[in-house]
């Protein structure tokens, strides 16, 4: 690898967390765990200089790598040209999977991580909708007890819980920091994860598990009720604890996760409770190109006519100047899985743009506010608008939101950069609306 890297003129970046495995006793022992066929399909973050590639080829249908040091996409182009089932990506991993959400229900995940990228890479995998069969990865020693840990344990925590909602923990391996190259400072290990068979939730309650995972671990040492009650109502949370047998001091780490998977479903909006919105003969103000009222009709002839309604959208920051997007429910009636601004929706029938910014962060994202948020622009109704006019609103909210799982799938934050890149390589990912504004958003004055 040193003669590798050096006539190649490689210096690796730290930042990356480049760290390459080179024994090969390790390397098949990973392989082996994949349990690989030559009808499995294998996604590889963070090839490096291919010695795991080069395994995976010959054991799998079909491999695509994703590598984000361009010289090593060069080199590992040369190196792997002959190789008919090899797909190579230069792109950054996370990014790449936020960006274009993919159903990865056939695929195995076989992959020495970046460190740098460890838990988030395997917390978006084990969240997407249709998320891999296998997972095999190398991580470090302490995340891999994080991932293994059992309940009111040191190393129980989020990860665990997120992890081990879609996944079986089956076996780890520990490996020496002497098989890598550079050598890092610390111990890894190899864990193997298997979907579990039968979910434990359906996909729209992830969301409220999620919340509730985080909220509970906030303050690791504080009791879970209380952390709670920042996002749920006090008498509804207490029923709910006394229907589950939960105690009221209990802490989050307390907690196994089957009572988290039973408090979800306790606090989970039933199916009886869909959002009214999005009823077909919910009334709206019809109004003209002047954003004056006209009339009055139904959701269904609004959209089926083409008539001009009102909306709002709120864009929120946190304090590092990231955006939290949303991906629409595929349940949507309008532009389903699309992304779009933080929270946002139609003003009902006599209602003013600034209740209903107001309104829509609470029912969408959990987050009251007393005041409307700061107004920003206005943009006229039009076919990027889906005929609406839009008033656009800012405000900032460090989260974690409690997302309504009937009008989002999930949610993230994203540094303008990244909104910008995404933007211009896959406009069609985003709703119209939200293009229309971001580009009003960054224009220059």
């Amino acid at each position: 690898m040193k003669q590798v890297l050096a006539a190649g003129r490689i210096q690796l970046t730290k930042s990356l967390g480049q760290s390459f495995l080179h024994d090969g006793n390790q390397l098949r022992r990973i392989v082996d765990a994949a349990e690989l066929t030559d009808a499995d399909q294998v996604l590889e973050i963070g090839p490096g200089l291919g010695p795991l590639t080069e395994l995976l080829l010959a054991r799998a249908g079909r491999v695509l790598a994703i590598e984000k040091d361009r010289r090593l996409v060069e080199f590992l182009q040369e190196r792997f040209a002959s190789a008919k089932n090899l797909e190579l990506r230069h792109a950054d991993a996370l990014d790449l999977l936020r960006r274009e959400p993919a159903d990865w229900s056939q695929w195995k995940l076989v992959a020495n991580l970046p460190y740098s990228v460890v838990s988030p890479v395997l917390v978006e995998l084990a969240q997407a909708v249709g998320c891999p069969e296998r997972l095999v990865t190398t991580v470090q020693w302490e995340v891999a007890q994080r991932i293994m840990a059992r309940t009111a344990s040191d190393d129980y925590g989020v990860l665990t819980l997120l992890l081990q909602l879609r996944y079986e923990p089956r076996d780890r391996f520990k490996i020496s920091a002497a098989c890598f190259y550079p050598k890092p400072e610390v111990d890894s290990a190899c864990v193997t994860l298997v979907r579990r068979p039968k979910p434990l939730l359906a996909d729209a309650q992830v969301p409220v598990f999620t919340q509730l995972v985080k909220r509970g671990f906030s303050q690791r040492r504080k009791m879970m009720l209380k952390l709670l009650r920042e996002d749920w109502p006090p008498a509804r949370l207490e029923a709910a604890f006394a229907q589950l047998g939960l105690p009221t001091q209990v802490r989050g780490e307390e907690v196994n996760l089957e009572q988290f998977v039973a408090l979800t479903r306790e606090l989970a909006p039933p199916p009886s409770t869909l959002d009214p919105r999005s009823s077909p003969d919910e009334i709206f103000d019809v109004v003209n190109e002047r954003d004056e009222v006209v009339g009055r009709n139904t959701r269904r002839e609004v959209h089926r006519l083409g008539l001009m309604h009102r909306a709002v959208h709120v864009l929120v920051f946190n304090a590092r100047g990231e955006l939290f997007l949303q991906k629409r429910s595929m349940q949507k009636d309008r532009q389903p899985g699309l992304w779009d601004s933080s929270a946002s929706g139609h003003l009902d029938a006599g209602e003013d743009y600034d209740a209903c910014a107001v309104r829509e962060l609470h029912e969408e994202l959990g987050v009251q506010v007393v005041q409307p948020p700061q107004r920003l622009f206005k943009i006229a109704a039009g076919p990027e608008t889906d005929q609406e006019h839009v008033w656009i609103y800012r405000c900032q909210s460090e989260g974690p939101f409690r997302l309504h799982p009937d009008e989002i799938e999930r949610g993230d934050w994203f540094s303008p950069e990244q909104v910008n890149r995404w933007l211009a390589e896959r406009p069609q990912d985003f709703a119209g609306a939200f293009r229309a504004i971001w580009l009003r958003l960054t224009e220059p004055d």
